[in-house]
C-alpha cells in the first residue's frame, strides 16, 4: 500500500478508514408500537494513520510537517493496486508523536487523524 499525504510518501504501519453517518434520530409511536426513526444526511469519512520514520531529523520529519498543517486541507492518496483507491482532500485534525526510549531517538512513531474535506 502506498500512502501519500500533502505530497509526502509515508511509511504507514496501520491504516484505519471509517465512514460514519450524519443522522438525526427520534422516537415515535406507530400502530401501537414504539419505533426509533432515523434520517441520514450524509457520511463523514475519517482516516487514522499510524506511521513511522527512521533516522530522520525533526526539521525534516513528516510528523513535524503535519503538526504545522493541523486545520489545513491537504491531499490524501492511497493505492492498494486494484483493491482500494483513495484520492481526496482532507483536513489534518490531529497529530500525535510517540517517543519510545528503546528506540534511542532513531525510530519515531506518529499518528495522524484526517477527515474528508
Amino acid at each position: 500500500m502506498t500512502t501519500t499525504l500533502d505530497g509526502k510518501t509515508l511509511n504507514v504501519s496501520r491504516f484505519i478508514e471509517t465512514a460514519s453517518p450524519v443522522k438525526f434520530e427520534w422516537d415515535v409511536w406507530e400502530a401501537e408500537q414504539y419505533k426509533r426513526k432515523v434520517t441520514t444526511y450524509g457520511v463523514v469519512k475519517k482516516w487514522f494513520l499510524e506511521c513511522f520514520e527512521d533516522n530522520v531529523a525533526w526539521a525534516d520529519s513528516a510528523a513535524n510537517h503535519f503538526q504545522g498543517k493541523i486545520g489545513d486541507i491537504v491531499n490524501l492518496t492511497v493505492s492498494e493496486g486494484t483493491l482500494h483507491q483513495v484520492n481526496t482532500n482532507v483536513y489534518v485534525l490531529d497529530v500525535q508523536v510517540i517517543y519510545d526510549k528503546r528506540a534511542a531517538g532513531k525510530h519515531r512513531v506518529f499518528t495522524i487523524e484526517l477527515q474528508e474535506a
